[in-house]
């Protein structure tokens, strides 16, 4: 126990005095957090709308009015020239040429016109000015006419809690940091000692090769535990997030992730002939799970094809469930599905750790 115990604590020097690996375990991960978190994407959709007017009377003026005061406009006021050359720039979603007695009756039956200039490249946001438009159109001929309405709509707010995208990032941050950690810090180590013949020199001491690996697994399990609570820190000073649900079911998932990469870190290590094949590796296993596996943005975005093998990655399993307990205050039968997956994946890569890594010790022997 004591031997253990000494090469828990050297492995952990070791750890924090490789720059590399502490840029890649803290600063990388931190780095997408940040960026991402003040990209501020849970920021109503603006429309931005040309308004191109010269002299309008009363009643047009007071038309202006409600289309300036709607907060899903961002109204820029000009020249028709200057505004159609931002329309065709990209940088308009509409532009609108209002005559100056577009509500003024001209004693004739046909009506005036609004003409809109929309962006073709945009429908979608072109055709949401349009449909704005047509209701703002409707209610001020209604209101003209001073027809008595039909039905009145009477809103009651229901009090939910709308997961704002910082809450969805953040878990899948905290498992993306834990899952290259756990990988690349155990595959490139162990993968030199193999290169360098430390493994088998360490096999002919009288310390047990169980001993070595169990302070580095030991010494990657206390670094996921110190990543996780430093970004939820982070993430409740400076993005104001929340965990609702329960600390100790956190670190549960987080030790039933590590292990599952742990594994992983352990077969890439075994597999690699080289130390500069490990990242080569690596990168093919952990690339495609960094994108499909509900890290960034949902899988329930994906075609089909892609959403049904997602919710089967290791990767995804482990940032639901981080995902639940933090946002939903999801207990252990809620994530249920989530920690049988993760248990099954965490016996496959020991399983398969195991078996290759004795493989490697009897060929160094």
């Amino acid at each position: 126990m004591y031997c253990l115990y000494v090469l828990t604590v050297v492995s952990m020097k070791m750890f924090v005095r490789n720059r590399q690996a502490m840029f890649f375990t803290l600063f990388f991960p931190l780095l997408f957090l940040l960026i991402f978190g003040y990209m501020n994407f849970d920021a109503p959709l603006r429309l931005h709308i040309g308004l191109v007017t010269h002299h309008p009377d009363a009643p047009t003026d007071r038309f202006l009015g409600q289309i300036r005061s709607m907060d899903v406009f961002r109204i820029h006021q000009g020249a028709l020239k200057d505004e159609l050359s931002a329309l065709g720039a990209g940088n308009r979603a509409a532009v609108l040429d209002v005559p100056d007695d577009l509500l003024t009756p001209a004693g004739r039956s046909d009506p005036k016109t609004l003409t809109a200039y929309t962006n073709a490249a945009e429908p979608t946001a072109s055709q949401a000015v349009l449909s704005i438009l047509d209701q703002l159109v409707d209610k001020t001929s209604l209101a003209a006419a001073h027809a008595r309405s039909l039905f009145v709509i009477q809103p009651k707010s229901v009090s939910v809690h709308q997961t704002r995208y910082i809450e969805f990032l953040l878990p899948g941050v905290i498992a993306m940091a834990v899952m290259q950690m756990s990988v690349f810090s155990v595959a490139h180590v162990f993968a030199i000692y193999k290169e360098k013949g430390i493994l088998k020199r360490l096999m002919a001491t009288p310390m047990r090769p169980i001993q070595f690996v169990s302070a580095n697994i030991i010494t990657r399990l206390i670094i996921a535990m110190v990543q996780t609570f430093l970004f939820l820190w982070i993430g409740l000073r400076m993005f104001h997030t929340h965990v609702a649900g329960a600390y100790w079911l956190l670190t549960v998932c987080v030790i039933l992730g590590s292990v599952i990469f742990l594994g992983l870190g352990f077969t890439i290590s075994a597999v690699s002939k080289t130390n500069e094949s490990v990242p080569v590796i690596a990168n093919l296993v952990v690339m495609p799970m960094l994108f499909l596996g509900n890290v960034f943005f949902s899988a329930s975005n994906m075609p089909a094809i892609l959403a049904g093998v997602a919710k089967y990655l290791p990767l995804t399993f482990f940032a639901d469930a981080l995902r639940a307990v933090m946002t939903e205050g999801a207990g252990v039968w809620s994530i249920v599905r989530q920690l049988v997956g993760m248990t099954v994946w965490s016996v496959a890569m020991v399983g398969l750790a195991t078996v290759t890594f004795r493989f490697q010790e009897r060929q160094n022997a």
